[in-house]
């Protein structure tokens, strides 16, 4: 019995594609330095050493990926040396059980010492993916939200996001629909972590109904729900609903518009020296706007492919800081230019505000990145970062900026 199960197991495992992606990174790093001591250098030089591993297995209609990414950081060689170690990885289980039916469970995953005043990227997981996931105060690709930046540089952190995705297209050949389900935690560990980014943990669920109205347009329904509860004792949930509709004006350019509504309930934390005299904080409702407008385009050509994309957003926001939720505009441009097969160029800039008479973090945020691929095992990637934030909490303004020269050696192949 237990011989004819492994028989079964070898030749299964033998029927699979199993890839493998070893490579390895080599990063330095010059940044502006906000040490609190009186002789700190104003410029520090860092330098990460990151090998990472991927394994896909792609069997029939299931796809698993598993990566793995240990970075070593030497911070401030020349004045203050120390080592940090964040480990990094990434877990995708893809099951197609028939044509127009997928289901997709995802797991991504930082723990260690992170920097969080330089904005610089952590390691792509994927050396061909230029979109990969930055670091966890980094604007996404899409254009954002910003997040603000905390007061201390180096922190004990822990990013954990879980999430179920399912699509289906079986209710017709115009219609889509999509929902997912997750679990998310984010933020330090130890207690002066904590204090300059508190843990936040809690659910999230959406679904959305897509209908082409055309092979132009198409017209989006959505739901969401969020729940996040802060270890300062503040909490929040938030119930989005927005329609949407896309456009393709032309072959170059395309339009994206949305509104919708978000009730908002949420708690602040409670003040670090309380008043026995003042009442209690009570939750608070509101109800806040979700506007989208977005329009994208592209210049196609041989030599100098261009994609461009403009957004603005107005939304509730959540600063991570310190739990507040507060209407937000979200203005981000990016573009990206593929300077033939081997040479590409990226820019991305964005401001945030708050609106509507709320309080919040300002900020703006820029940053160059290019990638020249020198053959099937070798690249080399520079990154430009700058923030600038007015903060409410501090008398003010800061700006921090980081440049970095990059070297990836990678060797894919199939066991």
């Amino acid at each position: 019995m237990l011989g004819a199960a492994l028989t079964c197991l070898v030749l299964e495992t033998s029927g699979a594609a199993v890839t493998y992606n070893v490579s390895v990174r080599v990063d330095s790093r010059v940044r502006s330095n906000e040490a609190v001591t009186e002789d700190a250098p104003t410029l520090a030089g860092d330098t990460d050493f990151t090998p990472i591993l991927g394994l896909e297995r792609r069997d029939g209609n299931t796809t698993l990926q598993l990566d793995y990414a240990p970075r070593i950081s030497l911070r401030e060689l020349t004045s203050q040396p120390r080592t940090e170690i964040q480990h990094i990885g990434r877990f995708a289980a893809n099951w197609r059980p028939q044509r127009g039916l997928s289901f997709r469970l995802g797991e991504e995953l930082v723990l260690g010492h992170v920097n969080l005043l330089t904005t610089d990227p952590l390691p792509s997981l994927d050396p061909t993916d230029p979109t990969d996931p930055d670091g966890p105060l980094r604007p996404p690709q899409d254009g954002g939200p910003l997040q603000p930046l905390p007061q201390t540089d180096t922190v004990y952190f822990l990013s954990s996001a879980t999430t179920l995705t399912a699509e289906s297209g079986l209710l017709g050949r115009r219609w889509q629909l999509s929902g997912s389900a997750g679990f998310s935690v984010s933020g330090g560990l130890d207690g002066p972590a904590r204090q300059a980014v508190p843990l936040q943990y809690g659910p999230r669920f959406d679904t959305s109904l897509s209908h082409a109205l055309s092979s132009l347009s198409a017209i989006t329904t959505s739901a969401a729900v969020t729940h996040a509860r802060f270890s300062t004792g503040a909490n929040n949930t938030v119930v989005t609903l927005t329609e949407s509709w896309t456009r393709r004006v032309s072959r170059r350019t395309s339009l994206e518009a949305g509104a919708g509504a978000s009730i908002v309930r949420s708690l602040e934390a409670p003040a670090a020296t309380p008043d026995p005299q003042a009442p209690e904080d009570a939750p608070r409702t509101e109800l806040l706007p979700n506007l989208t407008l977005a329009v994208g385009h592209r210049v196609p050509s041989r030599t100098a492919d261009f994609d461009g994309r403009l957004g603005l957003r107005v939304s509730p926001f959540t600063d991570r800081l310190t739990g507040r939720v507060y209407p937000r505009a979200d203005l981000t441009a990016t573009g990206t230019w593929a300077l033939g097969p081997r040479v590409r160029l990226s820019t991305t800039a964005g401001t945030a505000f708050a609106v509507g008479g709320a309080a919040g973090d300002r900020l703006v945020n820029g940053g160059v990145t290019a990638s020249w691929i020198l053959n099937d095992w070798m690249s080399v990637d520079a990154d430009t970062r700058g923030t600038w934030s007015r903060s409410p909490e501090l008398p003010a303004a800061r700006f921090q900026w980081a440049a970095a020269l990059g070297l990836s050696l990678r060797q894919t192949g199939i066991l």
